[in-house]
């Protein structure tokens, strides 16, 4: 591997096809979120490999640390850097999320009202309990307040948990992956990959996943003539390990440790990763793909998706037994639209005011 300092890092431009990656991502757990909410029996096949809900998550973490290693690996750490990238990842995580919870909070409050028993496949706990419960709702606005539990309203709110708090540490950890030795920037990430187990059990399930975010940032370590030097017969060999390593995660519980199934996804999520930036084929048809949808929805898709279904359920309730497919399209299409509504009203301006906010002087000039 060599140092960080080729042209991607020195201009990270946006790649369109990793949103489209991401839109997968997040259809995908929207899709397993339907089957619970719903009760609906669906063969095992549609529950586990590439469907299985977890791994889309793992996908997630994993390209974060390649996305967000990118955006610092031009920067000479310090700490405004360090300053700039909290507040460019607080205007991305928690606008839209505090959206999403007030969306939540209406929907749940009404369910609670009249009768949690009608939620219970993937019910949030803030159903079982009595009143507003309004401490646990200011916590969970927090993303890192200790006392947040991350069943109490949004199921999709453990990532965000985990994303907010890896933030903390995050331009640490990536400073020392992209500017050390090779050799020691993959020991470091060997390290807690390896050690995600103990981290687990001895310090907090958040450090276990810090390897994710470590493997997407030691990807970008890796020179693109390294991958230029793939045909198309490697890069379809690379995609089938890919899928076998990332439908590994649905037998995590029957290997020696759940971190096994975990990073073994992982790796699977790298090689995609991989293949939508640097394998022309691959990229070439995400981008398209993308260029369709022409605004990334994935966050919204992903934090917005549980109330809706919540809310259908509600409304349609056992009508959907008889027809689920019409359900399934009218929840992505109620979520899409609440997805565009927030992206041009919240998510976008809220985007553009961090980068306005951290843009350096000279930029202004």
């Amino acid at each position: 591997m060599e140092k960080i300092h080729d042209q991607r890092m020195a201009n990270p431009a946006r790649i369109i096809a990793l949103d489209a990656l991401r839109v997968i991502a997040a259809c995908i757990v929207l899709t397993q979120h339907f089957r619970l909410v719903f009760e609906l029996q669906w063969p095992e096949w549609l529950r586990k490999g590439v469907f299985d809900s977890k791994a889309a998550v793992m996908l997630f973490f994993v390209l974060s640390g390649y996305v967000l290693a990118l955006s610092l690996g031009s920067k000479v750490p310090s700490f405004t850097a360090y300053v700039k990238f909290g507040i460019r990842r607080i205007m991305r995580l928690y606008p839209v999320y505090w959206a999403a919870l007030l969306l939540a909070f209406s929907v749940l409050w009404s369910v609670q009202q009249n009768g949690a028993g009608q939620v219970t496949g993937l019910p949030a706990w803030f159903l079982d309990g009595n009143g507003l419960q309004m401490k646990q709702w200011l916590l969970q606005s927090t993303l890192v307040a200790p006392g947040m539990k991350s069943d109490f309203a949004l199921p999709t709110v453990w990532t965000l948990m985990t994303e907010a708090k890896v933030s903390i540490v995050f331009p640490l950890l990536a400073w020392v992956i992209l500017r050390s030795p090779g050799w020691l920037a993959s020991t470091v990430v060997a390290a807690l990959v390896l050690g995600s187990a103990w981290l687990d059990q001895h310090i907090v399930g958040t450090a276990a996943f810090l390897g994710m975010f470590g493997l997407g940032t030691l990807l970008c370590r890796v020179p693109s003539t390294f991958w230029g030097r793939l045909n198309h017969a490697a890069w379809w060999g690379l995609l089938l390990l890919g899928f076998c390593l990332y439908a590994a995660i649905s037998w995590r519980y029957v290997m020696p440790s759940i971190w096994l199934g975990y990073y073994l996804c992982g790796l699977g999520s790298l090689i995609f990763i991989a293949g939508t930036i640097h394998w022309p084929l691959m990229r070439s048809a995400l981008t398209r793909l993308q260029q369709l949808l022409r605004v990334d929805l994935s966050y919204s898709i992903y934090i917005l998706h549980y109330p809706v279904l919540v809310a259908l359920k509600k409304l349609c309730g056992p009508s959907v037994q008889s027809s689920p497919c019409l359900a399934f399209i009218l929840a992505v299409g109620v979520t899409v639209g609440l997805g565009l509504l927030l992206h041009f009203t919240i998510e976008k301006p809220a985007i553009e005011l961090g980068r306005r906010l951290t843009r350096s002087r000279s930029a202004l000039v």
